[in-house]
């Protein structure tokens, strides 16, 4: 199955991040699938961490995720899985270019 990732700004106003410690940003899910794992992690690191999913989304809910980007950086690995049983992991997302915006998972 595949699935592409688009990312797209709702707000007027994008924040600058220069001085935050840590990035948000609003992951939409337009998967069709409920997501029920989310793992991110520093673009560097080896593993994926812990699930940083508290509860599913189902399709068409949203989730604010906030990031460290202080310690561990602006590019993170993000992995999402599905209630289907797929997944799909995507590389050095930028997060703190779309904090402020939603990221939308179609």
């Amino acid at each position: 199955m595949t699935r592409l990732v688009l990312i797209s700004c709702f707000s007027a106003v994008c924040l600058s991040t220069s001085a935050l410690a840590q990035d948000t940003f609003t992951l939409d899910n337009n998967t069709g699938y409920t997501i029920t794992a989310v793992f991110a992690a520093p673009s560097e690191d080896d593993d994926w961490g812990p699930n940083i999913l508290g509860e599913r989304i189902a399709h068409r809910e949203t989730m604010e995720v906030t990031l460290d980007t202080e310690t561990s950086g602006c590019m993170w690995d993000l992995r999402y899985e599905f209630s289907d049983g797929e997944f799909f992991e995507e590389y050095e997302v930028d997060v703190c270019r779309i904090s402020g915006e939603s990221y939308i998972l179609e």
